[in-house]
C-alpha cells in the first residue's frame, strides 16, 4: 500500500478571520509537507508551498516540488494519513485550488478515529508525549504563522533607517527571513513524523495513551474496532 503523510501550514490564525474555525477558506495556504515512507522505516519529505517562487524567497538544501508533483503524489497514494485532515488540511488544501474530493475518500486521519471513540478532540501534542515523551517543537500552530508572516516581512529588506548600512541590513533580514522559514519547514516535517510514528503505534497496539486534563489522569484509550473498519474499507 503507497502511503503519504501530509500536514499544511497557513498565513492566517483562526482569531484573525471572522468566523475563526468555520471560515478555512480565509487561512490561507503557506506550506504542504508530504512524507513518503522508505523500505528502512524513514520519511522522505517533498514540500510545496505557494510562496517559493517569490522572486526574493531564499534557497534551501532541498527544492520545493510544484503544485502538479504534490497533486500527482497525493493521487498515487493508497492511503493519505493525517491529524485533522478530513476538518483542517483538505479544506486548507481546497481553499488553495487542489482538488481533493478523491484524497478525501483515501483519508486516514487520526483525530477523527480518536474522536469517534473518545466523544472529543485531543492535540497532537498530547499524543506525542503520552506515548513517546516528546512534544512537539512548538505547543501551538500560531507560532507557525507568525514565524512565516515574519519572515515574508523581512523580505523586504532594508528599514530605511540612515543609521543602518542598506547592503548589510538586506543580508541581515534576509538570513533571518531564510532561518524563520525553515524552522516553520522543520515544525511541519515533525508534525509528519509524529503523525506517522502514532500512526504505526496505533496499528501495531490498536491503542493510544493520552492525558485527561479533565480528570488528571493518563488513560488508554481501545480503537481495535475503528482501525480494522479503516483497514477494511469502511469509514
Amino acid at each position: 500500500m503507497n502511503l503519504a503523510i501530509i500536514d499544511t501550514e497557513t498565513i492566517r490564525w483562526s482569531s484573525e478571520i471572522s468566523g475563526g474555525f468555520d471560515n478555512l477558506q480565509a487561512f490561507g495556504l503557506t506550506l504542504l509537507a508530504i512524507g513518503i515512507p522508505q523500505s528502512d522505516g524513514t520519511l522522505d519529505y517533498a514540500l510545496f508551498s505557494p510562496y517559493a517562487n517569490l522572486p526574493q524567497f531564499p534557497t534551501f538544501d532541498f527544492n520545493f516540488i510544484s503544485r502538479q508533483q504534490a497533486t500527482s503524489t497525493l493521487e498515487q497514494a493508497d492511503r493519505i494519513i493525517s491529524f485533522n485532515g478530513d476538518n483542517f488540511d483538505f479544506s486548507i488544501l481546497q481553499s488553495a485550488k487542489f482538488k481533493v474530493e478523491n484524497w478525501r475518500q483515501k483519508s486516514f486521519d487520526l483525530l477523527t478515529i480518536f474522536v469517534r471513540a473518545a466523544g472529543h478532540r485531543i492535540s497532537l501534542d498530547n499524543l506525542a508525549t503520552s506515548q513517546f515523551q516528546e512534544p512537539k517543537s512548538f505547543g501551538s500552530s500560531k507560532r507557525a504563522v507568525e514565524f512565516w508572516r515574519s519572515g515574508l516581512e523581512l523580505l523586504r529588506g532594508w528599514s530605511g533607517s540612515s543609521d543602518l548600512d542598506k547592503t548589510t541590513s538586506n543580508q541581515f533580514c534576509c538570513q533571518t527571513a531564510k532561518y524563520l522559514f525553515q524552522t516553520v519547514i522543520d515544525y511541519c516535517k515533525q508534525d509528519v513524523l509524529i503523525t506517522f510514528q502514532l500512526y504505526q503505534h496505533l496499528l501495531q497496539h490498536k491503542q493510544l495513551s493520552y492525558y485527561d486534563q479533565r480528570a488528571d489522569r493518563n488513560r488508554t484509550l481501545d480503537l481495535s474496532d475503528l482501525v480494522d473498519r479503516h483497514n477494511y474499507g469502511y469509514r
